[in-house]
């Protein structure tokens, strides 16, 4: 099957996440992480991107970035070929280090692009570290300069007192109601294998694709009762192949059966 085409943004800001291949750790330690973002600073430093966020896990990578000599996928490029070639020759390893293809999303609205930021952000607590366990949080707070934070606290608050505030605020608030991020599908309550078997169950069909066939209130219906469920927007939309924009807006104007 052919792969689909990247989606590319009016803003040419971008939520970008890099995995490791067959969930390969892409960090042992401090230097590993250190040599990483020597490299996203390089980078940015040349003018080929601007940076907003970032979050450094395991064996994945959060970037929120904004084009600018370079197209996205190209400056993403020149990242990982280079932090792939020092990772191998430190640990006397060949082969592809990162996932083949990138995952990205355009953010294209001021709603997704603060939800962006609270979800990167937060991406240590999953794992039991705080927030700014090698994330950019604290570039926020100091002004450091290592992250291009004016965009952001300039929508937060006038003063930049005022605007870090609130930045922990935003931190520290629960999720926007229907957007989800990229990657948050990754902690769903429910495996894909076994959203495929609800998804069926509730519609009554016999493949997850024919819910986008279904009239437009029982659709809705179905819909409202995954999220009920437990899956999530991203998995819905994945798995029937119906637009994220409907599944988010979705509700039930009955009971959904089952």
């Amino acid at each position: 099957m052919a792969r689909l085409a990247r989606q590319h943004g009016e803003s040419g800001v971008y939520h970008v996440m890099l995995r490791g291949i067959d969930q390969t750790q892409l960090f042992y330690d401090t230097e590993d992480r250190q040599a990483f973002l020597a490299r996203l600073e390089r980078l940015r430093s040349t003018g080929s991107f601007q940076l907003y966020a970032y979050a450094l896990m395991g064996n994945h990578v959060h970037l929120l970035v904004k084009e600018q000599s370079d197209e996205v996928a190209r400056a993403v490029k020149r990242l990982t070929v280079s932090y792939s070639r020092w990772f191998n020759t430190r640990y006397d390893r060949s082969g592809y280090l990162f996932q083949g293809r990138f995952r990205s999303e355009p953010v294209d609205d001021d709603s997704y692009l603060l939800a962006a930021i609270r979800y990167i952000h937060r991406n240590p607590l999953e794992i039991g570290e705080p927030v700014n366990s090698w994330t950019s949080y604290d570039d926020y707070l100091s002004g450091s300069g290592r992250v291009d934070t004016g965009l952001v606290l300039s929508m937060l608050a006038p003063t930049s007192s005022g605007a870090r505030s609130r930045f922990e605020q935003l931190v520290d608030s629960p999720p926007a109601e229907h957007i989800s991020c990229l990657g948050a599908d990754q902690s769903a309550r429910l495996s894909d294998a076994r959203a495929i078997e609800t998804i069926k169950r509730l519609a009554a069909v016999e493949t997850c694709v024919e819910v986008a066939g279904l009239d437009k209130i029982r659709r809705d219906e179905v819909i409202a009762g995954l999220k009920n469920l437990g899956l999530t927007v991203r998995q819905i939309s994945r798995l029937t192949g119906i637009n994220r924009g409907i599944v988010q807006k979705a509700r039930s104007n009955g009971a959904s059966g089952s």
